[in-house]
């Protein structure tokens, strides 16, 4: 037998043993269970083991496990609470797109990077994945008022950071011209009506034909996520924000305890969401703390950085709104994991020249460390 694998069944096997015997050994260690795949990748991975490659097969089941996230987010959804409280989510999402920005950029300043580059390495800290989400959703308190603040503030968070990356790579290549900004607002927004209006009528109409046949209603909703996602990259989007509105156009239709619901998480968190926490732990290469001093350094702050500008946004907004201690690690939780808009950014950013291999390092660390921290955090306190 070669290693790397290349066999697609022993590939496929093997991922399948590790989804099964990680999180086993992660409960006999009291870690949360979310955390095992993330570790196995780093053990087996290019930088480990070298068992597995994170070739084009895992990177796709991975996006797949990524959109699945965003798209339950959106279905779980308490949407009158956020209509309610909408004003919770603009500002935890300003707090928490603006803090690290600021920080970001100072930062960026400070490693020598041009203005652009360290505007660019700002948003980088901005984004968060909602990678705990599975575990609050597991808890049953996804309807929680400080997890719907959380939720919703992600939405306006990750859309203002990659509008920034639209514009910040339009400036690169010299297109920030006023026809760019009128087409990337235009189309932005007739995607966001598209699918949040037309989508519900569609859904409608057809779930009224499908004679509740569950094999064709689990893959209409499949059609809806991932055409959404399609349809994002054509507009100047990253896919993570069609399958979040994916997800809030068919809330109301799709019934949080019924069988579609089910059949949805369960596609989701037996394969898919565990390929995409695999693939992100294969990105760790743990040489990298212990190459220099100078970048051990630049890690450490850029790490407390990302973690810290969150914290403080998710603190100021539980102040603001007298959320309880548990509510406001919980938010902290939801908020303080990078991992799919963040890796985006940085990987246009380096194509593009304005980060060096350095700051690829220094991200995929605080991947590393934010994708283990936000989901014990949801954990623990959303079991509180």
């Amino acid at each position: 037998m070669h290693f790397p694998l290349k066999e697609p069944v022993l590939i496929f096997g093997f991922a399948v043993l590790i989804f099964l015997l990680f999180p086993i050994l992660m409960g006999k260690l009291r870690i949360p269970a979310i955390i095992g795949p993330i570790i196995a990748g780093i053990i087996v991975g290019p930088n480990g083991l070298e068992i597995l490659e994170r070739d084009s097969t895992i990177q796709l089941l991975g996006t797949v496990g990524l959109l699945f996230i965003m798209f339950i987010a959106g279905l779980e959804l308490d949407l009158d609470g956020f209509k309610k409280y909408r004003n919770r989510s603009i500002l935890f999402g300003m707090l928490s797109f603006l803090i690290p920005l600021v920080l970001g950029v100072l930062i960026g300043l400070w490693l020598h990077l041009s203005m652009l580059s360290a505007i660019l390495f700002g948003s980088i800290f901005s984004t968060h994945t909602l990678l705990g989400y599975p575990a609050i959703s597991r808890l049953g308190v996804a309807k929680n008022q400080a997890v719907t603040t959380a939720v919703g503030g992600t939405l306006l968070t990750d859309s203002l950071a990659l509008l920034f990356l639209a514009v910040i790579t339009g400036a690169s290549e010299g297109h920030l011209t006023v026809g760019f900004f009128v087409y990337l607002i235009v189309a932005t927004a007739l995607f966001a009506v598209v699918v949040l209006f037309l989508t519900p009528y569609l859904t409608k109409w057809f779930f009224k034909r499908s004679n509740n046949e569950g094999t064709t209603e689990f893959n209409f909703v499949l059609a809806i996520l991932f055409v959404a996602g399609a349809i994002s990259l054509f507009v100047g989007l990253e896919p993570i924000i069609g399958a979040f509105l994916a997800g809030l156009a068919l809330n109301r239709y799709i019934y949080d305890h019924g069988p579609l619901m089910n059949r949805i998480r369960f596609t989701a968190n037996a394969l898919f969401i565990p390929f995409f926490l695999l693939s992100v732990g294969m990105l760790m290469d743990l040489g990298v703390l212990i190459s220099s001093p100078k970048t051990l350094l630049t890690i450490a702050l850029i790490t407390i950085v990302a973690i810290g500008s969150k914290l403080l946004a998710s603190w100021v907004t539980s102040k603001v709104y007298g959320y309880s201690k548990t509510e406001r690690n919980v938010i902290f939780g939801l908020s303080t994991t990078h991992a799919a808009a963040t890796l985006a950014i940085t990987l246009v950013g380096y194509e593009f020249g304005l980060f060096d291999q350095q700051i690829i390092n220094a991200v995929i660390i605080v991947i590393l460390v934010t994708c283990i921290l936000g989901p014990y955090l949801c954990e623990k306190y959303g079991r509180n």
